[in-house]
């Protein structure tokens, strides 16, 4: 008998492995808030109070721009006026939605 033929027979000799055990489900973890948490939130606080003014600040500039621009009939800063009022209307729309757009793509 050759080498091949006796390897052949002694695998054939042995016992299949055993079945692998059913897949178990991952468990899903509960969010844990980490260290300094309170912290984290109050610079974001500040960062959303300062949007907020810089949101006002800017359209109250841009209304000045604005009429100072028709005012001495100068078009160019009459345009940018305009363009700083609309830029802090948007601004402030999405400023306005942002949590709950946030909040739904997060679902």
């Amino acid at each position: 008998m050759s080498l091949a033929h006796q390897i052949v027979d002694f695998l054939a000799q042995q016992q299949p492995p055993p079945e692998p055990p059913p897949p178990t489900e991952i468990p899903n973890p509960s969010p844990k808030a980490p260290p300094g948490w309170q912290r984290i939130l109050g610079i974001l606080d500040n960062v959303k109070w300062g949007a907020g003014v810089a949101l006002v600040l800017g359209f109250f500039i841009g209304l000045l721009v604005w009429a100072g621009g028709r005012w001495v009939d100068h078009h160019r800063a009459g345009k940018i006026g305009t363009v700083m009022m609309l830029c802090s209307v948007a601004g402030a729309i999405l400023y306005g939605i942002g949590f709950t757009l946030i909040s739904g793509f997060a679902r």
